[in-house]
């Protein structure tokens, strides 16, 4: 009897669970429309200053039938970057679905407004906007990059993410930086951030990423050129190949470096004299060269290559140093070294950054001519 009781109550209690159960939060896929990049502008309007464009990946059976790429577009001013999205919710039938999107591309105007912490307070606040998404400086602006389909653009995976990835180019050209690492530095303040710059070649055919842009708190925007560019991503470790052009005692020959390893760190003399230790290691062989190059003078080319790389690293330290910019993270390595009760201000640390004492050395290992002898 007491067996049949149990019976009738579990089975009660599963019908009457099946009924207050409420159903699946996730709407249907034909119901989402997935948005494949973010664009973040400057509008024309004063009372609407923000512009948010975004790139809309176009549903569709088969890549069979969409042999070329396909996207739409939706563009709104805003107050605010919400209002702004709030509205193109507006304009479409389908949920706006930002959990694929991996690019997101600031414009140049909106960087140079310093409008960075109001950025970052949307996007963070977005549960569905993913922290590993990269971040992006667009020239002239966000909305143009976007929209620029290059020639070759397969339909299933847009051109730009190529950059990026690590599965396509390997330049040393091009910096990655993700959302999250942007967050960390931008709240930190003890190390710059680097986006990098995309750019639209004269022919609108392809994208030009070689040139960076440095953010720092309470400081203009500083421009790194293409060889700086190369020089930062070779000292923060994030690229592994590099070619480095060495015209030394008549000698004009291309270095090919397959391996970058770098170290460095903040040195301590007294709670306000340091002194900064930067140790590199370059290995290779030769790509390209003037004139004929044997490999019995492996060591006079070596010593050519540390010569050359010791100068050209130097002179970009110098660089952020004498104009205050720290995008290695110096001031960081600091702050973990020394008890909060005995460490310099963030004033005290810039000084001291700026005459720090620079100690550099590159440990060259170029192993072949690269020619067959």
């Amino acid at each position: 009897m007491n067996f049949l009781l149990k019976i009738k109550g579990t089975l009660l209690l599963v019908i009457l669970g099946s009924v207050l159960l409420s159903g699946c939060a996730f709407k249907d896929i034909d119901k989402s429309v997935f948005v494949a990049m973010i664009a973040l502008d400057v509008s024309d309007d004063e009372e609407k200053p923000y512009k948010v464009t975004l790139k809309l990946y176009e549903p569709t059976g088969s890549f069979r039938e969409a042999t070329e790429p396909q996207y739409s577009y939706l563009s709104e001013n805003g107050e605010t970057l919400s209002e702004a999205i709030r509205m193109m919710e507006s304009y479409s039938d389908k949920e706006l679905e930002f959990g694929h999107s991996k690019l997101i591309v600031l414009g140049e105007e909106l960087v140079m407004n310093e409008k960075n912490k109001e950025i970052l307070d949307f996007l963070i606040r977005r549960p569905d906007i993913q922290m590993i998404s990269w971040i992006t400086v667009g020239r002239p602006n966000a909305e143009e990059i976007i929209k620029m389909i290059p020639q070759g653009e397969s339909a299933a995976y847009p051109e730009l993410f190529n950059y990026f990835d690590g599965n396509g180019t390997t330049t040393p050209y091009i910096v990655t930086t993700h959302l999250f690492e942007f967050r960390r530095n931008i709240k930190e303040g003890w190390i710059d951030s680097v986006l990098p710059i995309i750019e639209i070649n004269n022919e609108d055919q392809h994208f030009e990423i070689n040139k960076s842009l440095l953010l720092s708190a309470n400081k203009e925007t500083y421009e790194l050129d293409s060889l700086n560019t190369s020089i930062y991503n070779m000292l923060s470790r994030s690229v592994k190949h590099a070619n480095l052009l060495i015209k030394e005692d008549g000698d004009h020959f291309i270095a090919n470096i397959d391996t970058v390893k770098s170290k460095y760190n903040v040195k301590i003399n007294n709670p306000s004299e340091i002194e900064l230790d930067i140790k590199i290691s370059l290995y290779g062989s030769v790509a390209e060269s003037h004139k004929p190059m044997i490999n019995k003078d492996l060591p006079k080319y070596n010593e050519e290559l540390k010569k050359e790389t010791e100068e050209k690293f130097t002179t970009f330290i110098s660089e952020m140093k004498k104009n205050g910019y720290d995008p290695l993270g110096f001031g960081i390595d600091y702050k973990a070294k020394v008890l909060h009760n005995r460490r310099m201000s963030k004033e005290e640390w810039k000084e001291a950054y700026k005459n720090a004492k620079l100690n550099l050395t590159v440990k060259p290992g170029i192993k072949s001519t690269g020619s067959i002898q």
